[in-house]
C-alpha cells in the first residue's frame, strides 16, 4: 500500500517541483488578497453589498445541501466540492486562457462579500469565523491547490501549442489532475464534509 501511493504521488512532487509549487503560492496570495479587496469594497458601498447579500441568499438557496430534515449533508457538500476542484483542474485544459484564475477570483471575491456582510451588521465576526474556519482549515487549502493545478495544466498546454518540448502532454496533465483530486483532494474534501455538517454549526451556535 506504502508503495501504491508514493508511485501515485510521485508525479505530484516531480510537477511540485517543476513549477507546481510556484502556482500554490501564487494562487494563495491573490486568493487572500482579492478576499481582503473584496471586504472593503463590500464594506464601503452599502448599495454593493445590499446587493451582494441578496445574491448569496440566493446563491446558497439553490445550492441544495440539506438533507431532509434541513440538515446540512454531509455527502451534498462533499459531492459540491469535489465536483468544483474537479471542474477548476478541468478549466485548465483550455490553453492561454487561464479560466482557474477566475473561479479563485470568485470564491475569494464571495468570502470577502459575506465577511462585509457580517461585519457591516451588529453580528459579531467571531460568527464569521466559527462559521468558516472549522471546515475552512481543510476545504480552502483543498481549493487552492485545485485552483493552482487548473493554473499549472494550462500553464503547461499553453506551452505544448507552441511547442515547447519541455511541456507535459495533454495525458500526463490529466493523470496529475486525477492523483491531486483522488490522493490528496478528496481526503480533505471528507474532512471538509464532514467538520462542516457536525461540527462548524455547533462553533457558530456559541456565538449566536
Amino acid at each position: 500500500m506504502r508503495r501504491f501511493l508514493a508511485a501515485q504521488f510521485a508525479p505530484v512532487l516531480r510537477a511540485w517541483r517543476n513549477g507546481y509549487e510556484a502556482e500554490v503560492r501564487r494562487a494563495a496570495i491573490a486568493f487572500f488578497l482579492l478576499v481582503f479587496l473584496a471586504f472593503g469594497v463590500c464594506l464601503a458601498v452599502p448599495e454593493l453589498r445590499l446587493g451582494f447579500s441578496a445574491y448569496l441568499q440566493h446563491l446558497f438557496q439553490g445550492m441544495e445541501l440539506t438533507d431532509g430534515a434541513g440538515n446540512l449533508s454531509p455527502l451534498l457538500l462533499l459531492a459540491n466540492n469535489l465536483r468544483a476542484c474537479a471542474v477548476t483542474m478541468l478549466y485548465g485544459l483550455i490553453p492561454f486562457v487561464r479560466l482557474p484564475a477566475l473561479a479563485l477570483g470568485v470564491n475569494a471575491v464571495l468570502l470577502g462579500g459575506l465577511a462585509a456582510c457580517y461585519a457591516a451588521t451588529d453580528t459579531t465576526m467571531l460568527l464569521y469565523a466559527a462559521s468558516l474556519l472549522p471546515h475552512g482549515i481543510f476545504e480552502l487549502p483543498a481549493l487552492i491547490l485545485a485552483f493552482s493545478m487548473g493554473l499549472y495544466i494550462c500553464g503547461h498546454l499553453t506551452r505544448r501549442c507552441r511547442r515547447d518540448p519541455a511541456a507535459l502532454p495533454l495525458g500526463a496533465c490529466l493523470g496529475l489532475a486525477a492523483r491531486l483530486l483522488v490522493f490528496l483532494l478528496l481526503p480533505l474534501l471528507i474532512l471538509a464534509a464532514l467538520t462542516e455538517a457536525y461540527v462548524t454549526p455547533l462553533a457558530a451556535g456559541l456565538f449566536l
